[in-house]
């Protein structure tokens, strides 16, 4: 895996439960979702508060608050990358969220945790984020068009990273669609170029009419990195 302060790039290996595919990276995520009694507060208490992260072998660690379509105040969550699925799942057994330090306990309130499979190779370049959650008919052949539509918004000019991202042991939580832009200007422009009638944006088209069942939930995030392993 290689990292650095301003490019992280994750290639994946296979997963089981989709059957295998060469073109899946290896590597794996777990989220957090917590409601923060303050924002601020609890990012900047994590930014200078790494013994958790080093406890939990986290290569690297961020978070992502929720700007619009919040379900409840202090929407957030707290996201680590690993290596491997191996890694993410032993998380589980070296830090139990619910049995925080008080510092933690008075910043925030844990809601769930999540592991998450990248079904395509993303840069984990956190920025303005929007986020789809969508119940999907096939994953590969929609992972296969996202992969397809952000060589097209390339070619475009646009810097748009985009993941897919399959849940697993994540209770209701579905399969996340995430595009990332480096502010929301960027992002913006995306969505001009949409609607304006851009030639991506059949690709887009096509693969949400062909592959997604349901549109269960969108909304807008900000991400940042707060810890990396040094």
């Amino acid at each position: 895996m290689k990292i650095s302060k301003t490019f992280f790039k994750y290639s994946f290996l296979v997963i089981f439960s989709i059957g295998i595919n060469a073109n899946i990276p290896e590597g794996a995520f777990t989220t957090l979702h917590v409601k923060a009694k303050d924002l601020d507060a609890y990012v900047d208490y994590m930014k200078n508060n790494s013994t958790a992260f080093e406890q939990i072998g986290s290569d690297v660690a961020g978070v992502c608050v929720t700007k619009t379509g919040n379900q409840y105040a202090g929407e957030m969550f707290v996201w680590n990358a690993y290596p491997s699925i191996e890694m993410a799942f032993q998380s589980s057994e070296k830090y139990d969220p619910f049995k925080a330090t008080d510092e933690f306990k008075k910043l925030r309130k844990v809601m769930y945790s999540v592991t998450w499979k990248p079904l395509k190779e993303f840069d984990l370049r956190p920025g303005y984020e929007r986020l789809w959650r969508v119940n999907l008919s096939d994953p590969m052949a929609f992972t296969q068009m996202m992969t397809k539509l952000e060589n097209e918004l390339e070619s475009a000019g646009h810097d748009m990273r985009i993941g897919v991202f399959q849940p697993m042991g994540g209770g209701t939580e579905t399969f996340h669609l995430r595009a990332v832009s480096n502010n929301a200007s960027d992002s913006g422009k995306v969505a001009d170029g949409y609607f304006a009638g851009a030639s991506y944006g059949k690709t887009w088209d096509e693969a949400f009419a062909n592959y997604v069942t349901e549109v269960v939930s969108e909304t807008t995030e900000f991400c940042e990195v707060v810890y990396t392993k040094s």
